[in-house]
């Protein structure tokens, strides 16, 4: 599970070429990076002048800017917005394949998913082959960056999608928040909780509402699902999963699963290790 809280002991990865990268003047629209992550990788919280698009062809990556936690599948992936505050963990062994875009598409206050189907997804690992430098017009590269640049424009966001966590700005929320990521069995009620910080539990629900845009326990469930998808797609078996997010039976956690996500703990483990294996 990610540390949301400790920066100073997080594991920076960095690619294995040692060549110097192009002025900034010089560098095209578009360029990309291709780096293999060990599973539990992670780099500290940083930011970019362009923005950043994140994509896995195995594993996932789990990222945490200000606003929210957001788990990117090899079916979908990120763009950050320039400037935006984030930290990524990788979880099983990822194909980290990522673009540099300037000028930014539209990407929101704090970045969005896209789905990535088979002509973005193939753009892109041509892409991060492709040296940062300034391109003749007509060439492969050229092409690519047109492409990517209106396909990045027009794809329609995902950001319904169980893979997002709000997060909310106030210290109290916060470490609430923070407590039941690092223990998702806890299920100590809110009215507890407002009793442990010396408030009414209807005001901590009303901010609890606006912050995040949804009731406390739809939050809590979400976290849960979204610690599920990283379990699962390391192959833990699914009883294992209930109990650590501290659901009575497998049965109880995989209908909850279900509702969530539309398709079984079962089929999301399989489709996750089919799409490791295609990668």
């Amino acid at each position: 599970m990610i540390d949301f809280t400790a920066k100073t002991d997080i594991d920076i990865v960095k690619p294995s070429s040692t060549a110097s990268p192009a002025p900034k003047s010089e560098l095209p629209p578009v360029f990309g990076q291709a780096i293999e992550y060990e599973s539990g990788a992670r780099e500290v919280a940083h930011t970019h002048p362009r923005a950043q698009l994140l994509y896995a062809t195995s594993g996932l990556i789990r990222v945490r800017t200000p606003a929210a936690s957001w788990v990117v599948t090899p079916d979908c992936a990120m763009l950050v917005p320039p400037r935006v505050e984030h930290e990524l963990e990788m979880v099983g062994k990822v194909g980290f394949r990522t673009l540099y875009v300037d000028p930014c598409p539209d990407c929101g206050d704090e970045g969005r998913l896209l789905p990535v189907n088979g002509l973005l997804r193939e753009a892109i690992l041509v892409m991060v082959r492709e040296p940062a430098r300034p391109r003749e017009p007509g060439s492969l590269a050229d092409v690519l960056t047109q492409l990517i640049v209106n396909l990045l424009a027009t794809s329609a966001p995902v950001d319904e999608m169980p893979g997002r966590l709000p997060l909310p700005q106030h210290p109290r929320l916060q470490r609430i928040c923070q407590a039941l990521i690092e223990q998702p069995a806890n299920s100590d009620s809110l009215e507890h909780w407002a009793d442990r910080f010396g408030a009414s539990s209807r005001t901590l629900a009303r901010h609890f509402q606006r912050e995040t845009g949804m009731p406390f326990a739809k939050w809590r469930e979400q976290m849960r699902v979204s610690e599920a998808m990283c379990l699962l797609s390391t192959n833990t078996p699914i009883d294992a999963v209930a109990a650590w997010l501290g659901y009575a039976d497998t049965n109880s956690f995989a209908v909850m699963f279900k509702r969530v996500l539309h398709m079984t703990p079962l089929k999301y483990q399989s489709m996750m290790c089919a799409a490791t294996l295609v990668a």
